[in-house]
């Protein structure tokens, strides 16, 4: 089966065509963004690996969807002959509410789910709602969509973890909980993990590191998710590329005093001006960052050592956790692309078994490999993160089961 999955930003949209049931081949992918700005730019990934860059101006994600699909069945050498040969859509859905335990058939139930959780996660749910309603518009309203959803991986973490100490009153009325994010890339690293290692989910303690402009920690036990770094949304945790993450909530207050500012200005800043950018003072992108602290830049400089000292912290919270530990995985923009912060990250954390082999961690460098020692009581691997196989796999279960 065809199946499209679809990852929509706030002005971007990434797609992938799977070929599902054959193998899971991949036969096209892309990216549209700067979606309602001038210029908007297109990258197409043919079946053969050939690339198109367009540019041109796409208002919004209907126009997105329905270039999407001129691109994947028009032309010499289309990978739909029809868009009629298209057979399902998945989404990611970053979050569908308390009931959002695993992968759904959408439906005007669901799309409200998402919509009344919006508030949770207001830059990821109203442009991922945009893009079913363009899909519905384009497809009609009865064409099969899935939800996968990226709360569903940690819905096995156990109640002392996801309560929060407030009024319990606020989690009976309102629901305030962790709930943990990230988790069809966690879901597939250590799924992965044990697909390489050929090793048994039973008894294993493992930690992945999910790290890019967002970024968490899960402790997975026994291939189940246990504990997430993010809370009851993306606001916990890691400090990000714009995020502040884990933060004294009574400094707000503070701030509010003393700058003037509103809750929701305080809140702005530390949603878009923290974290990364607002350590270094030089970018988000933490590649920028490394540049400047290896040219001298001290703030840059702390900025990594901040951001590696909480992952540090973070494992050995979730070693204990779990009793030990078996392999700490490293996926995400950073996780796979950075070999300054994975060995930053490992160094001091002999103690636990943690044992870098600095040429494995240069030579697998953007690419799938073990980086530990031979001999380390401790695997550590990086493993590019693959959120889209996860939802694809899921869609075409769901329809399957339902004999769409």
């Amino acid at each position: 089966m065809l199946t499209l999955v679809l990852n929509a930003g706030s002005t971007s949209m990434k797609f992938k065509l799977y070929g599902m049931g054959n193998g899971e081949q991949v036969l096209a992918q892309g990216n549209c963004q700067r979606l309602g700005l001038k210029n908007s730019t297109v990258k197409f990934v043919g079946p053969y690996g050939e690339t198109r860059m367009i540019t041109t101006d796409l208002g919004d994600h209907l126009e997105a969807m329905d270039l999407t699909l001129r691109l994947l069945s028009e032309g010499e050498g289309a990978p739909l002959g029809n868009v009629k040969d298209l057979g399902a859509i998945g989404h990611r859905i970053a979050m569908g509410g308390p009931d959002a335990t695993k992968s759904k058939l959408i439906d005007e139930d669901v799309i409200s789910a998402i919509e009344q959780y919006a508030y949770i996660t207001p830059l990821h749910s109203p442009p991922q709602v945009a893009a079913i309603r363009a899909c519905q518009k384009l497809l009609g309203g009865s064409f099969p969509q899935v939800a996968g959803f990226d709360t569903a991986f940690h819905q096995t973490i156990p109640k002392e973890v996801y309560f929060c100490p407030i009024p319990y009153e606020y989690y009976e009325k309102y629901g305030v909980r962790r709930l943990g994010f990230h988790g069809l890339s966690h879901q597939y690293i250590a799924g992965r993990y044990f697909q390489l290692t050929h090793k048994d989910t039973k008894g294993s303690r493992v930690v992945t590191c999910h790290l890019g402009g967002g970024s968490s920690l899960s402790a997975i036990r026994d291939g189940k998710s246990i504990d997430n770094t993010l809370g009851f949304g993306t606001g916990q945790g890691l400090m990000c590329g714009t995020r502040a993450g884990t933060f004294d909530h009574t400094a707000i207050a503070h701030l509010m005093r003393v700058t003037g500012k509103s809750f929701d200005e305080i809140e702005d800043d530390l949603q878009t001006r923290s974290g990364f950018l607002g350590v270094s003072g030089v970018s988000s992108d933490v590649g920028d960052v490394e540049q400047s602290a290896h040219a001298g830049n001290e703030r840059s400089q702390l900025a990594l050592d901040m951001f590696t000292c909480q992952i540090k912290k973070y494992i050995g919270a979730y070693t204990f956790l779990m009793g030990g530990l078996d392999a700490v995985l490293f996926a995400g923009g950073i996780g796979e692309n950075s070999e300054y912060v994975r060995r930053r990250v490992c160094q001091g954390l002999e103690s636990i078994g943690i044992l870098l082999d600095e040429r494995l961690n240069s030579e697998y460098n953007h690419k799938e490999g073990r980086i530990s020692q031979v001999g380390s009581p401790v695997d550590l691997w990086v493993i590019p993160t693959n959120e889209e196989l996860v939802i694809a796999r899921d869609t075409f279960g769901v329809v399957q089961r339902l004999g769409m």
